[in-house]
């Protein structure tokens, strides 16, 4: 299956990732109690479900030389690559589209691979970076 590229919004600044997976996660924290027995079988433990639900996204991909869209801002993958570096430590929410939608979001972890290998690019020979990215979704606390 082909993925669409990834796009990340900040304003102005638009970076697609060259998707190879798409992790959605949806966890709900959920408070176990369990009463303690003396009785021969233990109790049955009690689920209290309060819908305190996060979604995250993991995105596994690449940044490469050129635009994936005409709309994205800088053309090398170390342009691309330093940007992206600067939206995750501005530390504020931007706006992921992934299968045309957008969805507000944080990025929690930013994991940039340069193999020692540089994966080129056919185009040019520039290095190709690996990312994992993980966000998860929601907004600013005012």
């Amino acid at each position: 299956m082909a993925y669409p590229n990834i796009k990340f919004t900040k304003g102005t600044d638009i970076i697609y990732v060259a998707t190879i997976s798409v992790d959605e996660n949806m966890i709900n924290t959920l408070k176990v109690i369990t009463v303690p027995t003396t009785a021969a079988t233990p109790e049955t433990s009690k689920i209290l479900n309060l819908n305190r639900v996060e979604y995250r996204y993991t995105i596994t991909g690449s940044l490469t030389y050129g635009k994936l869209d005409p709309s994205e801002t800088n053309t090398s993958a170390k342009d691309k690559k330093d940007l992206l570096k600067s939206i995750f430590t501005g530390g504020t929410v931007v706006v992921l589209t992934y299968e045309e939608e957008n969805h507000n979001v944080a990025i929690e972890k930013l994991n940039i691979k340069d193999k020692a290998k540089d994966s080129l690019d056919s185009v040019d020979g520039e290095v190709v970076y690996d990312v994992i990215i993980t966000c998860v979704v929601g907004g600013d606390v005012i």
